[in-house]
């Protein structure tokens, strides 16, 4: 009888369930749709119930596609930065509850970043303060909800409500912890103070375990619901963004990876966080930090560009392929165009009342230029927040690996490598989130270590180095787009007061 794990992904758009065997290879996936609720300007809602409810189905399709499947383990990975208040009872407070988008705690933010000094934010967290965290969403409950706050017995993430749901147990591990803004880098413990500061009850956050660590068993009628034996061992797991990072390679200190999704980020994994204004910072699902630059519109300045220029007459967008025929028609540097990627603001290395513009338009700039200089323009504000690691990390970084949809164009992955003057590397397995909750789940009824199972798990798809012959044209781009990202911030500043 074959042995597998069994994983879940909550994401924002769907929530997925995978049986990955002990080799690495994923033998089957299930996948729903979930629901969306933003009720007020600057609000993201979504229900836990409905997580919980399709995981179940999800789990159960698997099953019974699968039949004679030995499951060993569960692991989770889900969307960080989600806020579930739980009763004494179990009970859930909050029919819909604020995610990682969330916005509402903007105030309460601003109030404490006149309150702590940036630098003083961030020797004590690795961050400065923003509504993601889960901190200033748990104040925004005990300000606004009393009542609600008042019967929270525990808060917990997306991932910790639903490993509660399978194990009745209520622990976090240390990359959702690192999340908050009441966590200390120093102690890897909460942080009195903060918790004081914010006026937060100590004993409704939960215990911080390991996210390989083992906190329970299934319960037996929720065995009964998906189709499996009871008493299956359930692992802590981690955040998505980790979970995801894991499975793209960064199992070892100096190990680099650029994700572009919907955003995009570059990232290091390091032995202590680097701290700074224009990084953040989360505790690994391993040992060890991921120092991270961020661009909101990454993959999603991509999306935006295939809709408003290649729209065709029958309603269907012409394939991201074609896209990238043409962009590849166009020599380097775009003829002179330059992209600024910033469809959603920026968030640490400018104003989050930065816009998306088109720079250097000529008469002869066509269709395909605007795609290559996107492609360009994302990997050019990537390498900003890269320049600063490298300034800051002690080591050397010779090499990444390009994980999320981006990583599917040969062209981006050609022109990463390029503009970053790195090796970059794609993997063989595109899931990487459910891969590396499988590494957690792997490890922890192995007790091998993760680093030494990944390195027989992932394969490397396709490696692309830097071409020379790019190297001067693309210098002198990213010279003209670093000055005029600079440059526009005074009129970034002034369009977001009127705006």
């Amino acid at each position: 009888m074959p042995e597998c794990f069994l994983v879940v992904d909550i994401g924002t758009e769907s929530v997925r369930a995978a049986l990955v065997e002990s080799s690495g290879a994923i033998v089957g996936i299930q996948s729903r749709s979930t629901d969306f609720f933003s009720p007020h300007p600057g609000w993201a809602e979504q229900k836990p119930d409905e997580w919980w409810e399709l995981t179940i189905a999800c789990l159960k399709q698997l099953m019974v596609e699968h039949p004679g499947i030995e499951v060993i383990a569960i692991g989770v990975s889900a969307q960080m930065h989600a806020v579930v208040p739980i009763d004494s009872h179990g009970n859930l407070l909050m029919d819909k509850v604020p995610i990682w988008c969330d916005k509402r705690s903007a105030d309460i933010c601003q109030h404490y970043q006149k309150e702590i000094l940036p630098q003083e934010q961030i020797q004590l967290t690795a961050n400065l303060i923003i509504p993601s965290w889960t901190g200033p969403k748990m104040k925004w409950i005990k300000d606004n909800l009393p009542q609600i706050y008042q019967q929270t017995e525990i808060f917990l993430t997306a991932k910790d409500y639903l490993n509660y749901r399978f194990t009745g147990e209520k622990y976090t591990d240390f990359s959702e912890a690192s999340g908050s803004f009441l966590f200390s880098w120093k102690t890897k413990q909460w942080d009195n103070e903060l918790i004081k500061l914010f006026g937060i009850n100590k004993l409704k956050l939960p215990e911080i375990l390991p996210s390989n660590a083992i906190i329970g068993k299934l319960l037996p009628d929720i065995a009964a619901q998906i189709g499996c034996q009871p008493v299956i061992p359930v692992i802590c797991g981690a955040g998505d963004m980790l979970c995801l990072l894991l499975g793209g390679g960064m199992v070892r200190e100096g190990h680099s990876c650029d994700v572009t999704g919907t955003a995009a980020d570059v990232s290091v994994l390091s032995p202590k966080p680097l701290l700074t204004e224009h990084l953040m910072n989360l505790h690994h699902a391993v040992d060890g930090w991921i120092s991270f630059g961020i661009l909101d519109s990454g993959g999603g300045s991509l999306k935006w560009l295939r809709e408003a220029f290649y729209h065709q007459e029958d309603g269907r967008n012409l394939s991201y392929t074609q896209i990238d025929e043409e962009a590849g028609d166009v020599p380097a540097g775009a003829d002179g165009l330059l992209f600024f990627p910033y469809l959603m603001g920026e968030r640490l290395l400018g104003s989050s009342s930065a816009r998306g513009s088109f720079f250097g338009l000529r008469p002869h700039h066509q269709r395909k230029h605007f795609a290559r200089a996107v492609m360009e323009g994302v990997c050019f504000d990537l390498k900003m927040s890269l320049d600063e690691i490298e300034k800051r990390y002690s080591g050397t970084i010779e090499e990444m690996s390009v994980i999320g949809g981006g990583a599917r164009s040969s062209l981006w992955c050609q022109l990463k490598a390029d503009i970053y003057q790195k090796k970059v590397f794609t993997l063989a397995e595109s899931e990487g989130g459910i891969i590396g909750a499988a590494l957690l789940a792997f490890s922890a009824i192995s007790q091998n270590p993760v680093d030494e199972i990944a390195e027989e798990w992932l394969k490397i798809k396709q490696v692309y180095v830097p071409d020379e012959s790019h190297f001067y044209e693309y210098q002198k781009q990213y010279k003209n787009f670093r000055l005029f990202h600079d440059i526009f911030q005074q009129a970034y500043f002034h369009f977001g007061k009127e705006n």
